[in-house]
């Protein structure tokens, strides 16, 4: 591996060749953090190892009616508008019927996770938190008179071969009209055989530009895209006074190199010229590899100058390789769900301090007046619900805010846009309700959009820096106000 001088090519780029196979659980959720289009908290990163606010008491968040979200609210509006029209109810597209309409559900299967012992908490019953809300729309009339009828799978998210099974399953052995949720970390993959092999709808999954490109269906994510994600996490790094005079060293992996691709440009709007740009295409996994190759990729950078190491993609594999080595830097990491959701292999200690985007925080997200109806509507189907903060999680125990974070905002969207899409639903309509869907909210995240050329949901971002002290076992903490970076 030949290494050049910064001083003889300006940023030059590194293609680092790593041999590890590496991933990182989020979830989301998913889009996922759902600062990303996986993003939900919902999501898995493709990283090298993972799973990983004063309670709002749910009895009183019942009743807050004026919280609910403003995509919410236009679709009660138009679905009592289109409730008068005379228009019958036909079998309009597959998956759908003159009374119902079928709903794929891809969900992280967390006992393979703990099976292998890369996990030691799952996100409670994900069955139960999506029949809650979907059950609760079908008692209010469905979708312009027709029931939803969900069909699950789950996938293991260690490589593709289940997810494009689970796809299979939802999309050829039942006729679905939409998937929700899609496939996260190296799974990731499969979210193309759902919308370009299958050319089914979803909503959810993780969002390329080449992906979108290939796509033969709607394809809508609750998070942002990743190449959004950076842009907004410079602009509000800039506001915040961190960006001026730093000397930044990027790093790119597998799971993100269009947006390393695109970094230098980025970072340029901000005055920021790259000292070293090192693209590591190790394929995901082999954390013991990972961490040496990192070894390499931590001495190149201390013999840059950096002051600051961004990372894109293989968010823990860095936090390791930067404690390990010693490197006296600040870390950037554009992707959220590496430090949400911390494995076995990632302490704390290695990621304290780290900066990031986040829509909201976990515990913002469980007190947020847009969060309250919906974990009210979980809370009444769900006796087993924690109503305590997630800040006051107990290692061991399930998190089951994960999912009622993850799927309040996945289900949200699917009601407003199917209530957008008219009486008799095509993915013809579909893609109409996306570019007329305009500005709302989501549970949990104030700032939405879709539109023209617009695919990916949260407009919400602030900083957040991980700190080993926060909660039980540490975690993001917010350090400026939420955005609306609505276009």
């Amino acid at each position: 591996m030949s290494i050049m001088s910064p001083s003889d090519v300006g940023a030059v780029r590194h293609r680092l060749t790593v041999l590890a196979l590496a991933f990182t659980l989020l979830a989301a959720a998913c889009s996922g953090s759902d600062s990303t289009s996986e993003g939900d908290s919902s999501s898995v990163a493709a990283d090298d190892s993972s799973t990983e606010d004063t309670s709002t008491d749910d009895s009183a968040a019942a009743s807050t009616d004026d919280s609910s979200t403003d995509s919410t609210e236009d679709s009660a509006s138009e679905s009592e508008d289109s409730a008068e029209s005379d228009e019958p109810l036909t079998a309009s597209y597959r998956g759908i019927t003159e009374t119902e309409i079928h709903i794929g559900v891809a969900m992280l299967d967390f006992d393979a996770l703990k099976e292998f012992k890369l996990v030691e908490e799952g996100w409670g019953d994900q069955i139960v938190v999506y029949n809650a809300l979907i059950d609760e729309i079908n008692s209010r009339g469905g979708i312009h008179g027709r029931m939803i009828v969900p069909h699950f799978e789950h996938y293991s998210p260690l490589g593709s071969t289940e997810a494009e099974a689970a796809c299979t399953a939802l999309t050829k052995d039942i006729e679905t009209f939409a998937v929700l949720g899609g496939f996260q970390g190296p799974a990731e993959v499969a979210n193309t055989c759902v919308v370009d092999i299958n050319a089914t709808v979803l909503i959810g999954g993780v969002q390329t530009a080449e992906r979108l490109a290939v796509a033969q269906a709607p394809w809508v994510v609750v998070g942002a895209s990743a190449g959004r994600v950076l842009q907004s996490m410079m602009s509000v790094l800039d506001q915040d006074g961190r960006v001026a005079g730093r000397q930044v060293a990027v790093v790119g992996a597998v799971d993100r190199e269009e947006v390393f691709d695109s970094a230098s440009d980025i970072l340029s709007e901000f005055g920021v010229s790259p000292v070293i740009e090192i693209f590591n295409d190790a394929p995901a996994g082999d954390v013991p590899a990972t961490d040496a190759r990192w070894e390499i990729i931590a001495e190149n950078i201390r013999a840059s100058g950096a002051d600051t190491v961004l990372l894109i993609g293989s968010t823990q594999g860095g936090l390791r390789g930067i404690k390990a080595a010693g490197l006296d830097v600040e870390v950037w990491a554009a992707d959220a769900t590496g430090l949400e959701n911390l494995g076995r292999e990632t302490t704390a200690e290695d990621a304290d301090g780290a900066l990031t985007v986040v829509a909201l925080t976990d515990n913002q997200q469980w007190n947020h007046e847009t969060m309250a109806p919906c974990r009210a509507i979980v809370a009444a189907a769900v006796p087993e619900l924690p109503s305590k903060d997630p800040n006051d999680h107990v290692d061991g125990e399930e998190r089951w805010y994960k999912s009622v974070h993850s799927y309040c905002r996945l289900v949200g969207a699917m009601e407003t846009l199917l209530v957008g899409a008219g009486r008799n639903p095509t993915q013809d309509s579909l893609y109409a309700a996306i570019d007329n869907y305009g500005d709302g909210s989501l549970p949990g995240m104030p700032y939405v959009s879709l539109g023209p050329g617009k695919s990916d949901l949260n407009d919400t971002f602030q900083l957040a820096q991980y700190d080993v002290n926060e909660g039980e076992a540490g975690g993001l903490v917010s350090i400026s106000d939420p955005v609306d970076v609505t276009p």
